[in-house]
């Protein structure tokens, strides 16, 4: 049996042909709108797959360069400052001199030291050097080697003749020659000072005496007569026992003439 559906699209038709224009369009921009709000609060998830087609470039800053490269540190090396060179003026020196010595100018000196009269110097005064070209050598002080002292084979020391003076002149028996020296020490029982009395050329010959104090008087028995000597003496200490020990060295030899 046909179906007959003229029952249903009538009223249908009926109802289109009377809804207004301007409300079908009013309801369309309002879906529209509806849509594009969806659309912006949930977007489509793009695939794996997809490639976006423009790729952001990243430029580095100057902030992030600074970050990426610290600069390298450096160690600072402080630079001495050299002391001025300075010359102490000692006797006998003028600025002439000693600019020669240093190699530079008298001017230059008196500026440096603020000098009007190049005579004008003081021992001691020290002198600043500009414009030097050499430093003098100083002389280097040798420090003498101490010479050791030869210890002596005597225990005493040599007396020294103290009277007549050298070459004093006597005249006749009774003149009276007496010969001092110097003493030496408190001697022992068995020492002595012995004199010895020569000619010229006859030491191995000469009068021999021995005394306890440090005076002697020539006998008169001595007395060459009107021919006169030269004589010569000496005095040393020494031990007597059996055989003359030596106990000092000898003195200086002086001579006296006796006419």
């Amino acid at each position: 049996m046909p179906r007959n559906w003229d029952w249903l699209v009538s009223p249908i038709h009926k109802r289109v042909r009377t809804f207004p224009l301007h409300t079908a369009l009013l309801i369309a921009f309002s879906a529209l709108i509806l849509l594009a709000t969806l659309w912006l609060l949930w977007p489509p998830e793009l695939g794996d797959g997809l490639t976006a087609l423009i790729t952001p470039t990243v430029t580095p800053t100057a902030t992030q360069a600074a970050v990426r490269h610290k600069p390298t540190p450096t160690t600072f090396v402080p630079t001495a400052t050299p002391a001025p060179l300075i010359h102490v003026v000692v006797e006998g020196e003028v600025l002439g001199l000693i600019a020669e010595e240093y190699d530079t100018t008298v001017g230059a000196l008196l500026q440096a030291n603020s000098l009007t009269d190049a005579d004008t110097l003081s021992i001691g005064q020290e002198l600043v050097i500009v414009g030097a070209q050499r430093t003098p050598v100083l002389p280097v002080e040798q420090t003498p080697t101490p010479t050791a002292t030869p210890t002596s084979a005597f225990p005493y020391a040599a007396p020294l003749p103290l009277g007549p003076a050298d070459q004093a002149v006597f005249q006749g028996s009774e003149a009276g020659v007496v010969l001092r020296w110097t003493s030496v020490a408190i001697l022992n029982t068995d020492e002595w000072y012995e004199v010895r009395i020569w000619t010229q050329g006859k030491e191995d010959a000469a009068l021999r005496a021995w005394t306890k104090g440090s005076i002697w008087a020539a006998p008169g028995s001595l007395y060459p007569g009107p021919k006169g000597h030269l004589f010569y003496w000496d005095v040393a200490v020494v031990r007597r026992s059996g055989q003359d020990l030596l106990r000092s060295p000898r003195s200086p030899p002086r001579r006296f003439g006796w006419y």
